[in-house]
């Protein structure tokens, strides 16, 4: 009598008789996946009731913080519960593009809608002191450093493409979750550690930042490259079990897959840059600014400068090069 298979296998079967995946279907075919909708409904609840709090006292909330934050939330829900959350167990191509609204899209927007500040603005004293106790604790100075961050960030892409990972998540649920989770926490991570919008343990210099983000498309190129040209399929033996009468073949929807995390991670890194160096710019006028000012404060404003071609020195030397009988300007 044959062994029966391991229990992750049994956790969960393979999709049968999944319909062709359609524009149609793409906008019609939904799921309801708790391990991500009621942390996106707890996560949008504890966000407006801060908003709430703050606007009652009469403070003001910047209404762009809270549209990014909703954009993340929204990102990280339809990755799992509309037509990608339906097929991601069908097509490669499918769980190719979670993988980058989870992980490089979405975690963009949460961390540009500042949570722990809005935390630290709405909590009392005693737990302002306490949130910034966990930001500035030993384990979060080592994990929010941008740096490390991007190591866990890039790590986490090619452990889950090149180990048993992938197809495991394939046929278990709770490693299909908790891998859902874990893209959304490691790239919320790099990004507030990045970005710095909140208080964070760690602000590098721009130029170090700039660089992280930089290796963002490389990053890519090598994890997606590869799979696109791979001649042997990943999670071959679960796809074989799905036997989908439809669409590419296996080869083929895996190559798109691979040109997705290529192109898609590149273009995003290239967006990123091009945002960062706008950030950057600014920074550094700002800088400019409050250097000013705080010379103004502390020697006083200096007298206005005439330009350079009305000071006397100037003006005597073009009166002794007018031709006789002209009067220089």
């Amino acid at each position: 009598m044959p062994a029966p298979p391991p229990p992750a296998v049994l956790a969960w079967m393979p999709p049968a008789d999944q319909p062709p995946l359609t524009i149609e279907r793409m906008l019609t075919a939904w799921t309801f996946d708790p391990a991500m909708v009621l942390p996106v409904l707890v996560a949008a609840g504890l966000y407006l009731w801060g908003v709430r709090m703050l606007r009652r006292r009469g403070d003001a909330w910047p209404v762009l913080r809270t549209v990014y934050w909703f954009a993340g939330l929204t990102l990280v829900f339809l990755a799992t519960s509309s037509a990608l959350g339906v097929y991601d167990r069908t097509l490669f191509v499918v769980p190719a593009i979670q993988h980058m609204l989870l992980q490089m899209i979405a975690p963009v927007g949460l961390a540009m809608g500042a949570p722990v500040t809005l935390a630290m603005r709405t909590f009392p004293a005693v737990w302002r002191r306490r949130v910034l106790a966990v930001v500035h604790s030993r384990p979060m100075r080592f994990v929010g450093h941008p740096a490390i961050a991007f190591a866990l960030f890039a790590i986490t892409q090619f452990a889950f493409y090149y180990t048993p990972l992938y197809e495991l998540s394939l046929r278990n649920v709770w490693l299909h979750d908790l891998s859902h989770v874990h893209f959304v926490l490691v790239g919320f991570l790099f990004f507030w550690a990045l970005l710095g919008v909140d208080p964070v343990p760690h602000r590098p210099p721009f130029f170090f930042r700039f660089m992280l983000v930089l290796g963002l498309a490389p990053m890519h190129i090598l994890l997606g490259i590869p799979i696109m040209l791979m001649k042997e399929l990943l999670a071959e033996d679960f796809y074989v079990e799905v036997a989908r009468d439809w669409g590419p073949t296996m080869l083929d929807d895996q190559a798109v897959g691979g040109g997705i995390l290529w192109g898609f991670g590149d273009v995003s890194a290239a967006a990123l840059i091009g945002a960062f160096v706008l950030q950057w710019y600014r920074s550094d006028e700002r800088d400019a600014r409050r250097t000013d000012r705080a010379l103004d404060r502390r020697y006083g404003a200096g007298p206005t400068m005439p330009p350079w071609w009305l000071e006397p020195e100037e003006q005597a030397h073009r009166a002794a090069q007018a031709p006789p009988g002209r009067e220089g300007p």
